[in-house]
């Protein structure tokens, strides 16, 4: 008996990164599985500028965040585009997009949109955003210290954190962690403004990760899509509590660049974009348990 068990813990210490999630409810193959071009779903008439860059979704909609301030929204269950506008007020990067938990009203259809601009103000637009079109409810800035250059925002929504995301390409990548502020904690000038003295923990890679691109937390993991070419394509699953980078899928076959990425379900929903062509912004979908 004694044998028969320590073959088997043998066995479980040998067992990949990927088999180790379980513990945490995960078993992130990270297979790909393509789910659409949403070229295929949008009319001709429809218009569709910038670059393709963040994505959330929420119920059956998808929402396609491009450069300088376009939105399109899509029925996943319909196949079809649902409507597409410019975000009031904001002509930024959209370089990432994650659906929070509070509404700005009761009348509100969706949880508030946290779109980190990634430039510009450098700050995150808390969007107040329907079918038709949208309202910025609230600015986040982080004046504290150590990245270099723009910074972007994700969300752990379900925890209630928010995150900061960046550092210097090709070096050091910083993952900070704060408390989500609520609406009623702006200032009179509608802004949140964080420093270092609200941060709550700090995961710091020192290699590992080149081009930061969508960003989102689930619980300890973060999970970041990486890279544009002539650079490495990847996804990475990050240990927030070991501080370490604990999977990594190659996504050089896919060609595209990985931009916002969503969670849902079993899944992680990442949008690539399709360089100059601003229409055809892939969707795939990588399996996590």
């Amino acid at each position: 008996m004694k044998k028969i068990l320590l073959a088997l813990i043998l066995t479980l210490l040998a067992l990949p990164v990927s088999a180790q999630f379980d513990k945490a409810g995960f078993r992130p193959t990270l297979e790909p599985e393509f789910v659409c071009d949403f070229a295929d779903w949008t009319p001709e008439e429809a218009e569709v500028t910038g670059s393709t860059q963040g994505f959330a979704m929420h119920g059956k909609y998808a929402f396609v965040l491009h450069d300088k301030g376009r939105i399109c929204i899509f029925d996943m269950k319909k196949k079809s585009l649902v409507n597409t506008f410019l975000l009031d007020g904001n002509r930024s990067h959209c370089n990432n997009a994650c659906f929070g938990v509070e509404k700005a009203s009761r009348d509100s259809k969706f949880p508030l949109l946290y779109i980190a601009s990634c430039g510009g103000e450098n700050c995150c637009y808390v969007t107040d955003i329907t079918l038709e079109g949208s309202r910025i409810v609230q600015k986040i800035f982080y004046t504290g210290t150590d990245y270099a250059g723009t910074i972007d925002w994700c969300l752990d929504a379900k925890n209630g954190f928010i995150y900061t995301y960046g550092g210097r390409n090709g070096d050091y990548k910083l993952l900070k962690k704060f408390r989500l502020p609520r609406l009623a904690d702006s200032d009179a000038n509608g802004e949140v403004h964080l420093t270092d003295e609200d941060v709550l923990d700090v995961t710091r890679l020192d290699s590992g990760i080149n081009i930061w691109q969508g960003s989102i937390v689930r619980g300890k993991y973060a999970f970041l899509p990486d890279g544009y070419a002539p650079h490495d394509l990847l996804l990475h699953v990050v240990d927030l509590e070991e501080k370490k980078i604990v999977l990594t899928k190659n996504l050089n076959e896919l060609k595209d660049e990985p931009e916002g990425i969503d969670l849902k379900g079993r899944w992680a929903y990442v949008v690539f974009h399709t360089s100059r062509e601003p229409r055809h912004s892939k969707l795939w979908r990588f399996r996590l348990k």
